[in-house]
């Protein structure tokens, strides 16, 4: 049967009052519609730098050190290919996007009604450190810097309503709009890991639970080089190691909205933040500017450090490439992918 465009594509919009706040309030994210009708949706909850000027004076710590800093630079096709991308705009200091909104202990909000802290929905590799949750308000920045030591219920509750809630709303609103138009919904939840964890990009699937296994099986095979594309052009030498759900299984995110039996599917996506920054000076690696590979140094110039600098740029247009071809394959209407009932 034939869809309608409906206003999906560049006609989209999402209102204060589509996310359950008041009318002409200013929302606590960006949101950008794509550029034509996609199944897609993709999710930044750890980018934003902001402190709301509500909360009192910002905390005296580094804001890029706390987010998943500028990852969504890297998904610079999404809103060409047709991806409603959602970027955060303040600190997870202020929540963590990625939690759940009672995910919350008693010593941090002592008159909570009903708090539920919760351990981490990932795990460390068997013999690792076990992940921690710092929960949905953080009483600590990385590097054990103290911001709080306790909230009122109403103060938390606060957070909650204007910053958590409306964003979880308006991912809710989205993914239900690409439901009715296509039958399906997919949502990517973009990260990034500190250099320090092992590998370069690790898919969360909820240990096959968020996605249909052969989305998954496409999805693996991309960020693994193995797309025709990708391989013809890196050839057997693709430079990107891929884990699957380890350490990293998929947030509060991805296990709220993955419900394949309700033609929901979701993804997360981490990757190391070594690929495309520097992480102790925090500047970041120029993208690449064209589709083909780094032209290969004379055997003659290659100094050990010409050959670490050729190394670090074809990982990056590596990078790039894979998410680039992930982002058109999200964004194409396959029910194949997705299963049967989609397609009826």
């Amino acid at each position: 049967m034939p869809r309608s465009t409906g206003d999906l594509g560049c006609g989209e919009t999402l209102t204060a009052s589509d996310v359950g706040l008041e009318a002409g309030a200013t929302l606590p994210f960006h949101f950008s519609p794509g550029q034509r009708a996609s199944p897609l949706v993709v999710s930044f909850p750890h980018v934003g730098l902001e402190w709301p000027a509500s909360l009192g004076p910002r905390p005296q710590v580094s804001f890029p050190r706390n987010a998943d800093y500028a990852v969504d630079r890297l998904y610079r096709s999404a809103e060409s290919l047709g991806a409603a991308t959602v970027r955060a705009r303040f600190s997870r200091l202020v929540v963590d996007l990625n939690r759940a909104g009672d995910d919350v202990g008693p010593d941090l909000v002592p008159d909570h009604p009903r708090p539920r802290p919760r351990p981490s929905l990932s795990e460390g590799r068997r013999g690792a450190r076990a992940i921690r949750n710092r929960g949905v308000v953080w009483r600590s920045a990385v590097g054990n810097i103290p911001l709080l030591s306790r909230l009122s219920y109403a103060e938390f509750a606060a957070r909650i309503a204007r910053f958590h809630r409306p964003y979880h709303r308006a991912l809710e609103v989205l993914l239900d709009r690409r439901r009715r138009q296509f039958g399906y919904a997919v949502l990517l939840d973009a990260h990034s890991m500190p250099g320090s964890v092992a590998g370069d990009l690790v898919l969360g699937t909820r240990h096959g639970r968020a996605c249909a296994p052969l989305l998954r099986e496409r999805v693996v095979e991309i960020l693994a080089g193995r797309e025709p594309g990708l391989a013809a052009q890196f050839g057997a030498r693709w430079p990107l190691s891929l884990a699957v759900d380890e350490p990293y299984a998929g947030g509060e995110i991805v296990a709220c909205f993955g419900r394949p039996e309700a033609e929901v599917h979701a993804l997360q996506l981490e990757i190391s933040r070594a690929i495309y920054m520097d992480e102790y000076r925090l500047e970041l690696a120029p993208l690449p500017e064209s589709e083909s590979e780094p032209t290969p140094l004379p055997r003659g110039l290659r100094s050990r450090a010409a050959q670490a600098e050729q190394r670090s740029r074809r990982r990056l247009h590596a990078l790039v490439s894979a998410i680039d071809e992930l982002l058109a394959a999200l964004a194409a209407e396959r029910v194949d992918l997705v299963g049967t009932t989609a397609a009826q």
